[in-house]
């Protein structure tokens, strides 16, 4: 799998971007949110943009996004039957990642319905398979960092460990906040790797 790609944007279209990484260009199919995040970046330094690469009988596709959020929330969608690449990215184009995942949470059918290309069935349909799987990342609720990394989004690499496990990746965000709220005063004395140090015991004896 291609993670990613490091190099110069040169082009932002409405649904694409191209990068030249060391003098070879790649063709990337985007949300219109991605290209629109991307579009400033051209031809102004080197960027990251993370990507999956699709391969089916017919057509080698090779999709950009601009975050983890976005690229997670396209690989769920196209587990859910019906829903292409194309389709995803039409879904992305048309409502932030927070606002679909909060829609889903609320079992909002008339938010979702309203997406292109979304119907009331389909809209069922997204609720009763993504729900459960995607994670709303509440900013507000996690409060700001002031020192070491303290927010959820910061440890990344903790949560896909303990999704590893096989822990349930909500549970472990919101067990997460909560030994983050609790500890905030003593990480902002730590780094990045002593953070993450100091949270995995926590969190594991608040999961088990």
């Amino acid at each position: 799998m291609i993670n990613a790609l490091n190099g110069v944007i040169t082009e932002a279209g409405e649904n694409h971007i191209v990068i030249d990484v060391s003098g070879v260009e790649y063709f990337l199919e985007t949300s219109s949110k991605c290209s629109a995040f991307f579009a400033p970046s051209i031809a102004k330094g080197s960027v990251k943009v993370l990507t999956v690469f699709q391969v089916r009988e017919d057509a080698m596709t090779l999709y950009g996004f601009k975050d983890k959020a976005e690229r997670e929330c396209f690989i769920q969608l196209l587990k859910v039957p019906g829903i292409a690449g194309k389709g995803a990215l039409k879904i992305l184009s048309s409502i932030s990642v927070n606002d679909f995942i909060r829609a889903l949470d609320n079992r909002d059918l008339s938010t979702l319905s309203r997406i292109p290309g979304i119907g009331s069935k389909t809209a069922q349909k997204l609720v009763l398979q993504l729900r459960d799987t995607l994670v709303y990342d509440d900013e507000e609720a996690q409060g700001e960092s002031t020192g070491g990394p303290q927010t959820v989004k910061d440890f990344d690499d903790v949560i896909e460990s303990f999704v590893g496990m096989g822990f349930d990746k909500k549970l472990v965000v919101k067990t997460l906040e909560k030994v983050l709220a609790k500890n905030k005063d003593e990480l902002r004395k730590l780094d990045r790797q002593q953070s993450e140090n100091f949270i995995f015991p926590l969190l594991l004896r608040s999961l088990t």
